[in-house]
């Protein structure tokens, strides 16, 4: 791809369409070589990219190259959501169908699907939508955690909907307001449980979904993210906190050992220090439960290892 085609694709995540391709010089018969010879993968019909970028994306970034693609060749005025809307704000997405790109649309009067795409209907009142680099326009975070919330399960909803919260410009009282507004749409009412249990203190996929575990399986809610003090002065914050039981969770994810990375440090720099850590909460009374990610799929095994640590903690208390 040449160096103005590769300007461009950079502005449209990294996607280029037919008719740009041909204005920038190139013949049909030199798009299909290129497709021939693997340089270039088809997004969808029209739409390109070069195969050495979509070798490196997941398939969240495969998502959201279809999106560009779709909402660049749409006639009719269209408006990434849903899903779509949250992949394309960069909130967290989890066990949800990325092969089908969501927009709504307000000139519909019926829903519906057709290659690669769910044309939803609703109004999009400007209050609504945002609008991002290279012009492309979706729903605002408030709105997609509603949409998402009403048409995906439970746990999914959840983590979009903390992952929005997370940010400082979302707040619970425009979740709120927003579900308002939608009371009558289907799916609200799960849109309301949702809304309801998130919490953007959770800072991971594995943190949240390990929330609705908890509730799950039937555990008290802990607090999230306690600082708990020492009495040498020192403070640890926590990840999950039952006061009642003197017992703290802390999700080991991967990802979670990334953040606590300093400059010039190791992951074993950081996971010595997580052990260091451990051993003070313990040094005060504490039981620490460690789920990790295939936990979230043993709930018999989470929920005997946390009674487990508050019988520890209530014999302990009262030796």
């Amino acid at each position: 791809m040449d160096e103005m085609l590769q300007t461009l694709a950079a502005t449209q995540g990294h996607v280029i369409l037919r008719p740009q391709a041909l204005d920038a010089g190139y013949l049909d018969h030199e798009i299909a070589r290129l497709r021939e010879r693997g340089e270039w993968i088809t997004v969808r019909r029209g739409a390109y990219m070069q195969r050495c970028v979509w070798d490196t994306l997941d398939d969240v970034g495969r998502h959201r190259a279809r999106a560009h693609a779709v909402l660049r060749q749409l006639d009719e005025p269209a408006v990434a959501s849903h899903v779509t809307a949250a992949v394309l704000s960069g909130l967290d997405v989890w066990d949800v169908d990325l092969t089908t790109v969501h927009v709504t649309r307000a000139d519909l009067h019926a829903p519906r699907r057709e290659a690669g795409v769910h044309h939803h209907v609703g109004p999009l009142p400007d209050s609504e939508v945002t609008e991002y680099a290279g012009g492309i326009v979706a729903t605002s975070d408030a709105r997609t955690v509603i949409d998402v919330a009403r048409t995906v399960p439970f746990e999914s909803g959840v983590v979009t909907a903390d992952s929005a919260l997370a940010r400082p410009h979302v707040k619970p009282e425009a979740l709120l307001e927003m579900l308002d507004e939608m009371r009558t749409w289907q799916g609200a009412r799960t849109a309301g449980r949702v809304v309801a249990f998130a919490d953007g203190r959770a800072e991971s996929v594995g943190e949240s979904r390990h929330r609705v575990q908890l509730w799950r399986i039937g555990l008290p809610a802990p607090q999230l993210q306690v600082v708990v003090q020492g009495l040498d002065g020192s403070e640890d914050r926590v990840d999950f906190y039952f006061d009642d039981f003197a017992t703290v969770g802390e999700f080991d994810g991967r990802e979670k050992y990334g953040r606590l990375l300093r400059p010039g440090e190791s992951a074993g720099d950081a996971i010595w220090r997580e052990k260091r850590r451990e051993d003070r909460l313990r040094e005060r009374g504490m039981q620490v439960v460690r789920p990790v990610w295939a936990d979230l799929y043993r709930d018999d095994v989470v929920a005997q290892r946390y009674r487990r640590a508050f019988a520890l903690a209530r014999r302990r208390r009262y030796v």
